[in-house]
């Protein structure tokens, strides 16, 4: 929709810019080729996810042709950094920043003292605001999964808390940190994923020691 065609223009008109001015640009944008909505989608309609992943992939790439946005330099796909994704998780396990559950393992944002800097919100009024979750081995409310372990008719990968998935939020930000280095300059995205996503991915990034 309009919506998402905006988004990529914005981002294609402020690289263009760069460019003209003389910078070198390396574009990412990652491809999120699974998650909820896509294994929800595959399952409703009787399909694979890698069916629905590389559909939508193929029709949005036309749309975005069509209006004239610039190809990525590269547009990773998460499913090809799991191994990688585990890897951070289990940095985090091992440094006490996560701990795992029954479901799944979980971040403890709290950890970072800074947390909450996107939302422009402290600490104490995002607990008040969380919402109340069935998981009762959370130890906050604002703490948020790393690892999804396997449900029945899910695509899974191995790690060593059991076969599973990554979250959304580790996803991002080991395929940024991967292919933009321990810095870079502009992280695009919606103001609406400011919170929590945006900032789920920099709390994972500050735990493991990238500033």
């Amino acid at each position: 929709h309009l919506g998402h065609g905006r988004m990529a223009l914005v981002f294609d008109v402020l690289r263009r810019y760069l460019e003209w001015s003389g910078n070198e640009v390396t574009f990412v944008s990652n491809i999120t080729d699974i998650d909820d909505q896509i294994i929800n989608r595959a399952q409703r309609e009787d399909r694979s996810w890698e069916d629905i992943a590389t559909r939508c992939e193929a029709v949005w790439y036309q749309a975005m042709d069509a209006i004239g946005v610039k190809r990525p330099t590269h547009d990773p796909h998460a499913t090809a950094f799991v191994e990688r994704m585990v890897e951070l998780i289990g940095h985090l396990v091992e440094s006490g920043d996560a701990y795992e559950t029954s479901d799944g393992v979980y971040f403890s944002p709290e950890r970072v003292g800074d947390y909450g800097l996107l939302a422009r919100q402290s600490l104490d009024s995002l607990r008040a605001g969380a919402r109340v979750e069935a998981i009762e081995e959370k130890r906050s409310p604002i703490d948020f999964v790393l690892w999804k372990k396997a449900k029945p008719g899910e695509p899974t990968w191995d790690a060593p808390w059991g076969a599973g998935r990554p979250g959304w939020h580790t996803e991002c930000v080991v395929m940024s940190t991967d292919l933009l280095g321990r810095e870079f300059d502009l992280h695009g995205g919606g103001q609406d994923l400011a919170f929590p996503h945006h900032e789920n991915e920099r709390a994972q990034a500050v735990a493991v020691g990238h500033p």
